[in-house]
């Protein structure tokens, strides 16, 4: 089979956008993604979880029954979620990265990127957050099959989040790739799962 392949007609199907949680509300991520999340999130136990690009704020909402949340976005999602944080603004912006830094407050955190994909964004996602990712923890670059995948390229025609992903891991050797978090061949983060080993 052709994966490559699969991904993009799974992509264009759509589907995917009507995971829901048990709350009912729809969480934009392919149910295979969701799988290694908790599986990664049960392995490297954060206190909070970090994550960029709220959108409706599905995804947050799942994630806060495993840890605390603080979730970014430049609107707020106009729900309320006991464990939720929202921080609103850019989320490269030195006052939203501070507030996200003093909300982390040293606690073990797991970090993914999922807002604007464009890959200098995305670079300055990873140079804002990576320092809050503990050893044996994660930090995750969604969307990454935009680029590997070649899904909406016209979007970003200086690269995607895994041209960003490749630049950052060449001056990090405290992050690696973990190739397990692949192996269901069927997600939108291929090298986007990166585990910080130092």
């Amino acid at each position: 089979m052709d994966w490559a392949e699969a991904n993009r007609e799974f992509f264009a199907s759509a589907v995917w956008r009507t995971v829901t949680d048990v709350s009912g509300r729809r969480i934009v991520k392919y149910p295979t993604d969701l799988w290694v999340f908790q599986e990664v999130i049960r392995a490297s136990k954060p206190h909070v979880i970090v994550e960029t690009g709220s959108a409706e704020g599905g995804s947050a909402y799942w994630f806060a029954q495993f840890a605390e949340v603080i979730s970014v976005d430049l609107v707020a999602p106009d729900v309320d979620r006991a464990g939720v944080t929202w921080v609103e603004g850019d989320s490269t912006d030195p006052d939203v990265v501070a507030t996200v830094v003093d909300l982390v407050a040293g606690r073990r955190c797991l970090v993914t990127l999922d807002s604007d994909h464009r890959a200098p964004h995305v670079a300055a996602e990873l140079k804002a957050y990576a320092h809050l990712v503990a050893p044996g923890s994660y930090l995750v670059v969604e969307d990454t099959a935009v680029d590997v995948y070649g899904l909406d390229t016209e979007l970003y025609p200086d690269g995607g989040p895994f041209v960003a992903v490749e630049r950052f891991l060449m001056d990090n050797a405290g992050f690696e790739t973990d190739m397990n978090c692949e192996r269901f061949r069927l997600g939108m983060n291929p090298g986007g799962w990166l585990r910080r080993v130092a």
